[in-house]
């Protein structure tokens, strides 16, 4: 059963009437903060401009030097370097070579112009001439 308590409260709750909340602030940009970001805007466009000529003349330079290798990679005398192959070698005929099938070729192909020390034997020397039986 409800108590008077209880209906005076139900009551006052019935009167609630909630409040239009007020408007939010308007942000405006001052002058002096628009033409600051129009001028950033600005450089950072002419920034990457720069930035689109300088790739732009690096590509171009790496294609010519790459034209030029291209062309020695037919050539017998560039097999016959006398460095050992090593990753660092490996890497700049990968980054040289017009496809990976020559850069394979080339590295197939390397004559091995380095003589070893008495007593010593070539790895792949040694693999070439055991006979795996499957």
């Amino acid at each position: 059963m409800p108590t008077l308590d209880d209906e005076r409260f139900e009551a006052y709750l019935k009167q609630f009437r909630p409040l239009l909340p007020e408007p939010l602030p308007a942000v405006e940009l001052s002058r002096g903060a628009r033409h600051t970001f129009a001028l950033g805007a600005w450089a950072a466009a002419a920034v990457a401009a720069l930035v689109l000529v300088a790739l732009t003349l690096h590509i171009r330079t790496n294609r010519a030097r790459v034209t030029e290798i291209v062309g020695n990679v037919g050539n017998p005398e560039h097999f016959q370097e006398s460095q050992p192959l090593t990753m660092r070698s490996a890497n700049a005929l990968m980054a040289k070579a017009p496809s990976f099938k020559a850069m394979v070729d080339d590295m197939a192909f390397r004559s091995q112009t380095v003589p070893l020390p008495k007593g010593k034997h070539s790895v792949v020397a040694v693999l070439g001439k055991e006979k795996i039986k499957l």
